[in-house]
């Protein structure tokens, strides 16, 4: 696929309608970096940009997001593969004449077509998701770049809508299990949203951008694709700030020193659930 070179005229900057492939092009810092130095190491951060990844789940998260908010783009960005048997002749040239008109689109399978149609027919019938993805006065696909403690980073909002004076940052969010709230809470830790959205609206800060809260439409992958809408809670997404900026520090140091893996001898234990389950007092365990 053919990158077009984007030159970001300043730090910090705001730019709307860039296209996906050049974002994800740019080599900066980015939540995603973040998320994975929170659960690994820098080595596994450097493997990750030197072997960037296209997973059939990441094309299909692609294919939704452009479906619920820039629908006009989704016919010129992604297209539907035939289903021809390509060992057969005729199928072979069914296939290399498809592949000849694809051009840069994203090719995806009719099942993942599908897959994408169901969850954004949900997400169109849901009240509150459809207003908050189309309704309210906002702008889809908003990137910003600016400095972090120093270091050079990029985000991309899903939608940043306008509600009177302020701004929330709106995430789009597809799982494989239950959108319900104990079940998105526990994937919010599991998958570092909570530096992601302290990121977030730490560069909306950087960028002068007022948006003071962060919204996430969540949409099951799976029939019969439920939808549920949440607001983080806002002292908790300031509670994840700290964190970030010490991963920003790792960040850093990375980029100056290389990367490095785990390190040292350190004690270790169980986590704490299990701790309280075979020994409720830690003072019990210590003699064990």
């Amino acid at each position: 696929m053919t990158v077009t070179k984007f030159e970001i005229p300043a730090f910090p900057h705001v730019q709307q309608e860039l296209p996906d492939t050049i974002y994800h092009s740019l080599p900066l810092m980015s939540a995603s970096r973040l998320r994975i130095l929170e659960r690994s190491t820098s080595l596994h951060l450097a493997h990750s940009m030197a072997n960037p990844s296209d997973s059939p789940a990441l094309a299909v998260g692609r294919a939704l997001h452009c479906k619920v908010l820039t629908p006009s783009l989704y016919l010129r960005d992604f297209v539907v593969a035939p289903q021809v048997d390509r060992r057969t002749k005729e199928g072979k040239a069914t296939w290399e004449s498809f592949i000849a008109t694809a051009g840069n689109r994203t090719v995806l399978t009719t099942e993942q077509a599908e897959e994408v149609s169901a969850m954004a027919a949900s997400i169109e019938q849901h009240p509150d998701a459809k207003m908050i993805v189309s309704g309210l006065a906002g702008t889809p696909e908003v990137s910003l770049f600016a400095e972090i403690a120093g270091v050079k980073a990029k985000s991309r909002f899903d939608r940043l809508v306008e509600v009177g004076d302020e701004r929330i940052i709106v995430d789009v969010k597809t799982t494989s299990g239950s959108a319900s709230q104990s079940e998105f809470e526990k994937t919010i830790w599991n998958f570092g949203y909570g530096i992601q959205s302290a990121f977030y609206l730490e560069m909306a800060r950087a960028c002068g951008v007022p948006a003071q809260h962060f919204v996430f439409v969540v949409v099951e992958k799976t029939a019969p694709y439920a939808v549920a809408v949440y607001r983080f809670n806002d002292a908790i997404a300031s509670a994840f700030r700290p964190r970030m900026l010490e991963l920003v520090s790792q960040y850093k140091t990375f980029v100056e020193e290389g990367p490095k893996g785990y390190e040292g001898v350190t004690e270790i234990g169980i986590p704490a659930w299990a701790v309280a389950r075979i020994a409720p007092n830690l003072g019990e365990f210590n003699e064990v």
